[in-house]
């Protein structure tokens, strides 16, 4: 063999190591794939990590709000405007909780919230089925009333910043013989609903009865578990 085949065989030799080492490098590179699979595999767990964590956080949520409807303060203090500041006390039944204020009585058998020294002054509660159709109960409510006269309906800026501006319906006759309303209330947390019928009759009460009586319903809270 002549020096220049000679030449061309090493070189040819070189050229195919070289080929094959590049080769074997490349085949290493699934290999480097395949070693990083377990970081998937980690992210994986992170997220459900992460998704028991927030299980956690929502049946915490759940229970916090569950408290918040169970557990209130025994009194609590209210504006009544023209700096009239007064402390009512927490009475509860087997469904509901209220702040009553003094000179004022909740009887939880009947359930009717009333003036101590003269119960003609007075507004008993019922309870509402959580399917209730307030359209129904508009009519139900017009009704009621058309013993004591034509009822008004009253909403939004109507009730101004008294204690029923929340309410869902107030219906209302006033006249010269009192003042009688239908109200629907709604809890905010555990949406149960409330239908209250108020009477205030014409006399020396009927000044003085109106507001406690309405911020008292107001503040009515369940006291059921919620699920």
């Amino acid at each position: 063999m002549n020096v220049k085949n000679q030449s061309l065989t090493i070189a040819s030799v070189l050229l195919l190591t070289l080929t094959m080492t590049a080769c074997q490098k490349q085949t290493t590179v699934p290999a480097t794939d395949s070693q990083a699979k377990p970081v998937v595999s980690t992210t994986t767990e992170n997220q459900q990590v992460d998704k028991d964590t927030v299980a956690d956080s929502t049946e915490s949520s759940k229970d916090e709000a569950t408290a918040s409807i169970e557990q209130r303060e025994s009194t609590k203090s209210f504006d009544m405007g023209m700096g009239d500041k007064r402390t009512a006390t927490l009475k509860k039944s087997n469904d509901y909780s209220l702040y009553v204020f003094d000179g004022y009585t909740l009887d939880t058998t009947t359930h009717r919230l009333q003036l101590t020294n003269n119960p003609k002054y007075y507004a008993d509660i019922e309870k509402l089925s959580s399917d209730f159709n307030l359209d129904e109960l508009r009519t139900k409510g017009i009704k009621e009333l058309a013993t004591y006269g034509e009822a008004k309906e009253y909403k939004g800026d109507q009730l101004a910043e008294g204690p029923m501006v929340k309410a869902s319906l107030l219906l209302q006759v006033s006249d010269e013989k009192g003042l009688y309303d239908y109200i629907v209330w709604e809890d905010e947390q555990s949406k149960d609903a409330y239908i209250f019928r108020v009477q205030s009759p014409e006399g020396k009460e009927s000044e003085t009865f109106l507001t406690p009586a309405l911020t008292s319903l107001s503040s009515i809270a369940s006291t059921r578990q919620q699920n």
